[in-house]
């Protein structure tokens, strides 16, 4: 396995421009996966922007999803590494952040919680538990 740019164990929000995991779905299957209990070591769901954007009812089943499944991820072994590449750079607002992208914000805390940290420049990680 090559080096990600992600961290067993959290939600790594990343840049496109940033090393991804090769096995690439889509947030519906991601939330499928999850119900399933079928996920990889390594994965990236890409069309997070979408989501934010304007699919409120797949945000909402996203969310759910995260939240009723993070002792199922939290008990893998070793802890699987999942990013979510999106378009766009990451904003600090406050104490959490936004993605920005063609002049739109998005709020990532209302996915992904509020304990967002930067871990570098375009990566950003948050605990499983949302």
């Amino acid at each position: 396995m090559r080096d990600l740019d992600a961290i067993g164990g959290m939600y790594n929000l990343v840049r496109t421009d940033r090393k991804t995991a090769d096995h690439q779905v889509p947030v519906e299957k991601f939330i499928e996966l999850l119900h399933e209990h079928e996920i990889p070591e390594e994965l990236c769901v890409v069309g997070l922007e979408s989501v934010l954007a304007d699919e409120e009812q797949q945000r909402q089943a996203l969310v759910d999803t995260m939240r009723s499944e993070s002792d199922y991820l939290n008990s893998l072994s070793p802890l699987p590494k999942i990013q979510f590449a999106v378009e766009g750079s990451f904003q600090s607002v406050g104490e959490s952040f936004e993605l920005e992208r063609d002049g739109e914000f998005y709020p990532l805390e209302a996915i992904f919680g509020s304990r967002l940290k930067r871990r570098s420049d375009g990566w950003i990680v948050s605990p499983y538990r949302v």
